[in-house]
């Protein structure tokens, strides 16, 4: 093979590499404890019985919606939501989580950085 036939096909991988590891998506984080937290504030065992169930109900279900469209997340925009990750302003749940995706997708969308593709979120 000529030199300039392997610089090519050398030069075309190089790219393809690059741009496939540039549009991998960010990691779901796994969340553990907030539930247990919530539940600790209620006074009676029924109570805390009751808010763990329902934490645990919206936590699941958020997750599910936020794993179904997650390849549209950036590591950026994870970056942007966990910024204050070990302060007491930090996420630590997936409602909030998805709040602060929707924000900064939602923008992207709507600026024409990202292709939404008319995608029901």
């Amino acid at each position: 093979m000529e030199l300039w036939v392997r610089r090519l096909v050398l030069a075309i991988g190089i790219l393809i590499s690059a741009w496939s590891s540039a549009a991998r998506s960010a990691e779901l984080p796994q969340f553990q404890g907030y539930c247990e937290e919530v539940s600790q504030r209620q006074i009676t065992p029924l109570e805390r019985f009751t808010a763990y169930v329902q934490c645990s109900a919206i936590e699941n279900r958020t997750k599910a919606q936020l794993e179904k469209h997650w390849s549209l997340v950036t590591d950026e925009d994870m970056k942007i939501c966990m910024r204050y990750k070990g302060t007491q302003d930090e996420i630590r749940s997936y409602p909030y989580l998805m709040m602060c995706l929707s924000q900064l997708i939602g923008a992207q969308c709507y600026s024409g950085k990202l292709s939404c593709g008319g995608i029901p979120l």
